[in-house]
Protein backbone atom coordinates (compact mmCIF):
# COMPACT_ATOMS: atom_id res chain seq x y z
CA UNK A 1 0.00 0.00 0.00
CA UNK A 2 1.34 3.41 -0.97
CA UNK A 3 0.80 6.66 0.86
CA UNK A 4 -0.59 9.32 -1.48
CA UNK A 5 2.14 11.93 -1.94
CA UNK A 6 0.67 14.18 -4.65
CA UNK A 7 -1.99 16.68 -3.56
CA UNK A 8 -5.43 15.21 -4.19
CA UNK A 9 -8.73 16.99 -4.75
CA UNK A 10 -11.02 15.26 -2.25
CA UNK A 11 -14.06 16.38 -4.24
CA UNK A 12 -12.86 15.07 -7.61
CA UNK A 13 -10.33 12.24 -7.82
CA UNK A 14 -10.02 8.98 -9.76
CA UNK A 15 -11.17 6.42 -7.19
CA UNK A 16 -10.51 3.51 -9.56
CA UNK A 17 -6.82 4.48 -9.96
CA UNK A 18 -6.68 5.05 -6.19
CA UNK A 19 -7.77 1.44 -5.63
CA UNK A 20 -5.51 -0.01 -8.36
CA UNK A 21 -2.52 1.75 -6.83
CA UNK A 22 -3.32 0.50 -3.32
CA UNK A 23 -3.11 4.10 -2.20
CA UNK A 24 -4.02 5.57 1.17
CA UNK A 25 -4.39 9.03 2.60
CA UNK A 26 -5.34 10.65 5.89
CA UNK A 27 -6.20 14.15 6.99
CA UNK A 28 -8.78 16.44 8.54
CA UNK A 29 -11.81 18.23 7.18
CA UNK A 30 -13.42 21.17 8.97
CA UNK A 31 -17.07 21.11 9.99
CA UNK A 32 -17.58 24.36 8.05
CA UNK A 33 -16.92 22.40 4.84
CA UNK A 34 -19.77 19.98 5.58
CA UNK A 35 -23.09 21.81 5.10
CA UNK A 36 -25.28 18.85 6.02
CA UNK A 37 -23.40 18.46 9.32
CA UNK A 38 -23.81 22.18 10.03
CA UNK A 39 -27.56 21.74 9.43
CA UNK A 40 -27.66 19.04 12.14
CA UNK A 41 -25.54 21.05 14.59
CA UNK A 42 -27.33 22.58 17.58
CA UNK A 43 -28.01 26.32 17.47
CA UNK A 44 -26.54 26.36 21.01
CA UNK A 45 -23.22 24.84 19.92
CA UNK A 46 -20.03 26.68 20.94
CA UNK A 47 -18.90 29.42 18.58
CA UNK A 48 -15.83 27.31 17.76
CA UNK A 49 -17.91 24.34 16.53
CA UNK A 50 -17.61 25.23 12.82
CA UNK A 51 -13.82 25.36 13.16
CA UNK A 52 -13.63 21.86 14.64
CA UNK A 53 -12.51 19.08 12.31
CA UNK A 54 -13.16 15.44 11.57
CA UNK A 55 -10.17 13.16 11.08
CA UNK A 56 -10.41 10.69 8.23
CA UNK A 57 -8.34 7.83 6.88
CA UNK A 58 -9.05 6.17 3.53
CA UNK A 59 -7.26 3.35 1.73
CA UNK A 60 -7.93 1.55 -1.55
CA UNK A 61 -7.16 -1.93 -2.84
CA UNK A 62 -8.26 -4.50 -5.41
CA UNK A 63 -9.09 -8.15 -4.89
CA UNK A 64 -9.62 -11.04 -7.33
CA UNK A 65 -12.79 -12.81 -6.28
CA UNK A 66 -16.10 -14.22 -7.51
CA UNK A 67 -19.38 -12.45 -6.81
CA UNK A 68 -20.96 -15.84 -5.98
CA UNK A 69 -19.86 -19.49 -5.74
CA UNK A 70 -19.19 -20.77 -9.25
CA UNK A 71 -19.22 -17.28 -10.78
CA UNK A 72 -16.24 -16.07 -12.82
CA UNK A 73 -13.41 -14.51 -10.84
CA UNK A 74 -12.99 -10.80 -11.53
CA UNK A 75 -11.05 -7.91 -10.08
CA UNK A 76 -13.08 -5.96 -7.55
CA UNK A 77 -12.16 -2.54 -6.16
CA UNK A 78 -12.58 -1.50 -2.51
CA UNK A 79 -11.99 1.50 -0.31
CA UNK A 80 -11.95 1.52 3.48
CA UNK A 81 -12.94 4.74 5.25
CA UNK A 82 -12.64 5.65 8.93
CA UNK A 83 -13.86 8.95 10.39
CA UNK A 84 -13.64 10.34 13.93
CA UNK A 85 -14.77 13.61 15.48
CA UNK A 86 -17.83 15.06 17.18
CA UNK A 87 -21.11 16.80 16.37
CA UNK A 88 -22.85 19.22 18.75
CA UNK A 89 -26.47 18.09 19.21
CA UNK A 90 -29.41 18.91 21.48
CA UNK A 91 -30.11 16.24 24.10
CA UNK A 92 -33.72 15.05 23.71
CA UNK A 93 -33.90 14.35 27.45
CA UNK A 94 -32.57 17.49 29.14
CA UNK A 95 -32.63 19.80 26.07
CA UNK A 96 -29.05 20.93 26.65
CA UNK A 97 -26.38 20.93 23.96
CA UNK A 98 -23.74 18.19 24.10
CA UNK A 99 -20.91 16.81 21.96
CA UNK A 100 -21.87 13.52 20.29
CA UNK A 101 -18.72 11.47 19.57
CA UNK A 102 -18.37 10.11 16.04
CA UNK A 103 -16.22 7.08 15.29
CA UNK A 104 -17.17 5.13 12.21
CA UNK A 105 -15.44 2.82 9.76
CA UNK A 106 -16.78 1.11 6.67
CA UNK A 107 -15.59 -0.88 3.65
CA UNK A 108 -17.08 -0.03 0.25
CA UNK A 109 -16.97 -1.98 -2.97
CA UNK A 110 -16.53 0.51 -5.81
CA UNK A 111 -18.48 -0.37 -8.97
CA UNK A 112 -18.69 1.29 -12.35
CA UNK A 113 -22.19 2.81 -12.33
CA UNK A 114 -25.19 3.75 -10.20
CA UNK A 115 -27.20 0.99 -11.89
CA UNK A 116 -24.60 -1.59 -10.86
CA UNK A 117 -24.59 -0.27 -7.31
CA UNK A 118 -28.41 -0.36 -7.14
CA UNK A 119 -28.44 -3.96 -8.43
CA UNK A 120 -25.92 -5.18 -5.83
CA UNK A 121 -27.28 -7.47 -3.08
CA UNK A 122 -27.87 -5.74 0.26
CA UNK A 123 -27.12 -8.74 2.47
CA UNK A 124 -23.61 -7.79 3.60
CA UNK A 125 -23.48 -5.45 6.60
CA UNK A 126 -19.68 -5.31 6.40
CA UNK A 127 -19.48 -3.96 2.83
CA UNK A 128 -21.56 -1.27 1.14
CA UNK A 129 -21.59 -0.81 -2.65
CA UNK A 130 -21.04 2.62 -4.18
CA UNK A 131 -20.65 3.95 -7.71
CA UNK A 132 -17.15 5.18 -8.41
CA UNK A 133 -15.93 7.68 -10.98
CA UNK A 134 -12.83 9.54 -12.11
CA UNK A 135 -14.32 12.62 -10.39
CA UNK A 136 -15.23 10.93 -7.11
CA UNK A 137 -16.35 13.12 -4.19
CA UNK A 138 -14.79 11.72 -1.02
CA UNK A 139 -16.07 14.65 1.08
CA UNK A 140 -19.67 13.69 0.28
CA UNK A 141 -18.97 10.09 1.32
CA UNK A 142 -17.38 11.28 4.59
CA UNK A 143 -20.43 13.45 5.28
CA UNK A 144 -22.78 10.54 4.51
CA UNK A 145 -20.98 8.31 7.00
CA UNK A 146 -21.04 10.95 9.74
CA UNK A 147 -24.80 11.46 9.27
CA UNK A 148 -25.48 7.71 9.33
CA UNK A 149 -23.57 7.41 12.62
CA UNK A 150 -25.68 10.02 14.45
CA UNK A 151 -28.37 8.78 16.85
CA UNK A 152 -32.04 9.19 15.88
CA UNK A 153 -32.79 10.48 19.40
CA UNK A 154 -29.65 12.28 20.66
CA UNK A 155 -29.08 11.99 24.43
CA UNK A 156 -26.34 12.45 27.00
CA UNK A 157 -25.18 9.19 28.55
CA UNK A 158 -25.88 10.95 31.85
CA UNK A 159 -27.62 14.33 31.74
CA UNK A 160 -25.92 17.06 33.82
CA UNK A 161 -29.32 18.30 35.03
CA UNK A 162 -33.00 17.54 34.70
CA UNK A 163 -35.10 19.80 32.49
CA UNK A 164 -37.75 21.77 34.39
CA UNK A 165 -40.54 20.10 32.39
CA UNK A 166 -39.69 16.85 34.20
CA UNK A 167 -39.93 18.37 37.67
CA UNK A 168 -43.27 18.55 39.53
CA UNK A 169 -44.37 20.37 42.68
CA UNK A 170 -42.52 22.73 44.99
CA UNK A 171 -40.44 19.93 46.45
CA UNK A 172 -38.59 19.59 43.16
CA UNK A 173 -39.32 15.87 42.82
CA UNK A 174 -38.69 14.37 39.43
CA UNK A 175 -41.51 12.59 37.67
CA UNK A 176 -40.84 8.89 37.17
CA UNK A 177 -39.75 8.06 33.66
CA UNK A 178 -42.16 6.21 31.41
CA UNK A 179 -41.33 2.65 30.38
CA UNK A 180 -38.80 2.53 27.55
CA UNK A 181 -41.28 1.30 24.94
CA UNK A 182 -43.65 4.20 25.72
CA UNK A 183 -41.12 7.01 25.86
CA UNK A 184 -39.05 6.13 22.80
CA UNK A 185 -39.61 8.97 20.29
CA UNK A 186 -40.63 8.29 16.72
CA UNK A 187 -37.75 8.77 14.23
CA UNK A 188 -40.08 11.04 12.26
CA UNK A 189 -40.76 13.18 15.33
CA UNK A 190 -37.02 13.52 15.91
CA UNK A 191 -36.47 14.57 12.29
CA UNK A 192 -39.33 17.06 12.52
CA UNK A 193 -37.89 18.62 15.66
CA UNK A 194 -34.47 18.98 14.01
CA UNK A 195 -36.01 20.65 10.97
CA UNK A 196 -37.94 23.11 13.16
CA UNK A 197 -34.67 24.25 14.73
CA UNK A 198 -33.17 25.26 11.39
Amino acid sequence: MTQQTQPIDLRAFDVFAFCRNGASLAGEIAVRELPRIIAETSAEAPATAAAEAFSYRVSGFVSNEASAPGAPVRQRSYIELAVTGQVWLDCQRCLQVYAQPVSTSMRFEVVGSEAEADAAPMDDDEVDVIAGSKQFDLVELIEDEILLSLPVAPKHEVCPSVHESLVTGADGQVEPEEPEEEKRPSPFAALASLKQKH
